[in-house]
């Protein structure tokens, strides 16, 4: 199984404002700045509508060349699309699953897991969900535990 993280570019950015601003992010720290990757988000989009579709490319190219001997089959999970990315991951064989989660349970999460600031869920960069057909749903606004069982299935039926 394979993991592309879409955003990397947009975590690298985010990461280099932090470092110019004299507060450099911890080198394994995963937190959000929400209000700056939605910012940086739009903005590099501006600059070069296919920033993320590019990263995505290159990904999928190193993914092939290093499993293209292999006889098993590949899982290839892109695990953080936003809608303006569904044309060229469909193209690429992807399947979209939504993951849904209350608001009141994602805020919760993001402060537990120490966002700097939380993104706004009616931002450009994240509309358009609605449009999305996915082949599967998944919820996660119950235990995580529970999440967890629930992607588990998911994998283990994508799998076979």
């Amino acid at each position: 199984m394979h993991i592309i993280t879409l955003a990397e570019p947009l975590y690298r950015a985010q990461t280099a404002v932090y470092e110019s601003a004299g507060r450099p992010m911890q080198t394994a720290e995963r937190r959000q700045d929400g209000a700056l990757l939605n910012f940086l988000g739009s903005h590099m989009r501006k600059i070069n509508p296919h920033v993320l579709e590019e990263h995505f490319l290159a990904e999928t190219a190193r993914i092939h060349s290093v499993c293209e001997s292999s006889t098993r089959r590949q899982v290839v999970i892109c695990s953080d699309a936003r809608p303006a990315d569904l044309r060229y991951l469909r193209k690429g064989g992807f399947h979209p699953v939504v993951i849904t989660v209350e608001e009141e349970v994602a805020c919760k999460r993001k402060e537990a897991r120490g966002d700097l600031t939380l993104g706004d869920s009616r931002h450009s960069t994240e509309n358009g969900l609605e449009r999305i057909h996915p082949s599967t749903v998944v919820d996660n606004s119950g235990t995580l535990p529970n999440f967890a069982s629930a992607v588990t299935a998911l994998l283990n039926s994508v799998a076979r």
